[in-house]
């Protein structure tokens, strides 16, 4: 018994010495962002300031109170699951829903930093894997990794999923497509990347299996509690003006709308646009093919509607990204584009807090 305690003691020792500077890096920047922004609220109300605006508040409700096809509530089915399980399953220790929401987004931006570390390591060296652990943490909405939101989880559990999918473990990479599928409908998007990374075959079938399994279960909530698996495109367009249509149209609208609507939103989701499609075919040319197609098809998501909108925070689920990122060789280019990342962060932190749109 003492023998196996020590051997775990010295596995779990080794881990930390292997990812000493992500643990510090991704908590000392989570850490300033709440100290930052305490001076900037009231205090008693910090928590539900971090959980409580936009659709942070829906996902608080749909862990306390799951869905329901009754009143206002009904429109919760157009949000995934597993964020809202995870915190349900946190407050059987914490009994605050608004702090375990916090601690399931902050430990999961943890998770996510290690496996964004761990992938990087698989093509480039650590100085590489360091750099873009660095840049996903300063990114301009990188509040939202520990904010309410579900972006630390699905980062967490897709990059999981390609890592193990590279190292050939398919059926832990399929459950953690799955649990990335469960989160957001951006997982599919997994699916041309494995893809482009190795065919369909006997051995990684279950990857691919898995990897729907998480959608088609959001589908069969819709049906369970509606009778239709597509309800969640009615309450998307009453409440939130957001139908699916081809991506042209999307960018089409986009560009002819009115600038009334604040010109630093329009060109903020115009900018967004532009970068995304940038790295799309930088990673493709320059990191690696799949990668590029990743995030090329996570464009066409984000574009296929008449209402494109929070494309700054959509950027910070696309891994690949940061990756790129992360082989810059030029340290002025690094220390430029540290400056206005952090300088964007913090405007974007102090807006959010505050309940100013930041995406």
């Amino acid at each position: 018994m003492n023998n196996s305690r020590f051997v775990i003691l010295e596995r779990f020792n080794k881990l930390i010495r292997r990812w000493k500077e992500v643990i510090l890096i991704t908590l000392a920047v989570r850490l300033f962002l709440f100290i930052y922004s305490s001076f900037l609220i009231d205090r008693q109300n910090f928590l539900i300031r971090w959980v409580g605006f936009w659709d942070g508040r829906w996902y608080l409700d749909l862990a306390q109170n799951w869905y329901t096809s009754v009143g206002e509530r009904s429109i919760t089915v157009v949000f995934y699951p597993l964020y809202p399980i995870l915190i349900k399953l946190t407050s059987f220790f914490i009994s605050n829903f608004s702090l375990a929401a916090i601690l399931v987004s902050t430990l999961f931006s943890l998770i996510a930093a290690i496996a964004l570390f761990e992938l990087t390591l698989l093509d480039f060296n650590k100085r590489g894997a360091i750099l873009s652990v660095w840049f996903l943490n300063i990114f301009p909405t990188s509040y939202f990794l520990q904010a309410g939101y579900t972006e630390s989880v699905f980062l967490a559990t897709s990059m999981l999923s390609v890592l193990l999918f590279r190292k050939k473990l398919f059926l832990r990479s399929g459950f953690l497509g799955f649990l990335a599928t469960l989160t957001r409908v951006n997982g599919l998007t997994l699916i041309p990347l494995f893809l482009i990374e190795q065919k369909i075959n006997r051995k990684n079938l279950m990857s691919y299996l898995l990897l729907t399994l998480g959608f088609l279960i959001y589908l069969g909530i819709n049906f369970a509690i509606f009778g239709d698996a597509f309800y969640f495109t009615k309450p998307l367009l009453e409440n939130w003006g957001k139908r699916l249509d081809w991506p042209w149209m999307g960018i089409y609208y986009l560009l002819g709308s009115d600038l009334s609507i604040t010109t630093y939103i329009y060109l903020s989701e115009l900018v967004g646009l532009i970068l995304i499609t940038f790295f799309g075919f930088y990673t493709f040319l320059k990191v690696r093919k799949s990668y590029g197609v990743y995030v090329l098809f996570n464009l066409v998501l984000i574009t296929s509607t008449n209402f494109i909108l929070s494309t700054p925070r959509y950027a910070l689920i696309l891994f690949p990204i940061f990756i790129a990122l992360g082989s810059i060789k030029d340290k002025k280019l690094i220390v430029f584009l540290s400056i206005i990342f952090i300088t964007l962060l913090l405007y974007l932190t102090e807006n959010f807090i505050q309940g100013i749109w930041a995406f």
